[in-house]
């Protein structure tokens, strides 16, 4: 207990020695990094700028700044495939708290999946006060999840687009398949999918084709 008190009191001894000698106590500007799976992630601060490798888990840049200087971390390049945000505020002065954390968390890039269908036409038209009556059907994404419910227009043109709700993230594989308990209010028409099986890139899938045909 003596030796901690000892060690203490020349902890404290040093750094007024310091001060008194017109020295600044010196911070490092540094964080924690959460959910960064691939490389190309670069922050910069003061004009500085790291790389930071795929899988890391925290930050320091080399250079300390001294007490009372301004410090703003900021990406200089986002990380491949993936989009990185700030939990905590990224801006502030050394000093203002006891160390410098920044907290910063990833994730995957995702986009929308979707297309167009065709052929799917009401199976009766509206007739004065009597509503159409109309057909749905509705897809699974069994790979990546989600499902959208397609319904014939009542335009007469029996197309439209559509678009699951439930993004899929970039390098994730999707397969379409038309849900088997869906209804067809009829069972005079076959409906199958095309392109709906693939691995999701940099942009939205827009390609997915659900033809619905008279048996």
């Amino acid at each position: 207990m003596k030796l901690s008190y000892l060690g203490a009191i020349v902890a404290l001894s040093a750094a007024a020695l310091v001060a008194g000698c017109g020295g600044k106590a010196q911070y490092t500007v540094q964080g924690t990094i959460n959910g960064l799976a691939t490389p190309g992630l670069q922050l910069s601060n003061g004009g500085e700028t790291i790389s930071i490798p795929a899988g890391a888990t925290t930050f320091a840049f080399p250079r300390q700044i001294g007490y009372g200087t301004s410090y703003a971390v900021t990406f200089a390049q986002q990380p491949e495939h993936m989009a990185c945000n700030f939990d905590t505020i990224n801006t502030g002065s050394a000093g203002q708290t006891v160390a410098i954390s920044v907290a910063i968390s990833c994730v995957r890039r995702a986009y929308t999946l979707g297309g167009q269908f065709t052929g799917l036409f009401p199976v009766s038209a509206a007739v004065g006060t009597t509503p159409a009556v109309l057909r749905t059907v509705t897809l699974l994404n069994g790979s990546a999840g989600g499902a959208v419910t397609l319904t014939s227009p009542t335009d007469a043109t029996g197309a439209g687009d559509f678009a699951f709700s439930t993004n899929v993230a970039d390098g994730q594989s999707y397969g379409v398949t038309i849900h088997p308990d869906t209804t067809l209010s009829s069972a005079d028409i076959t409906c199958t999918v095309k392109n709906g099986v693939g691995v999701m890139g940099e942009s939205a899938v827009t390609n997915l084709l659900v033809e619905c045909k008279p048996k």
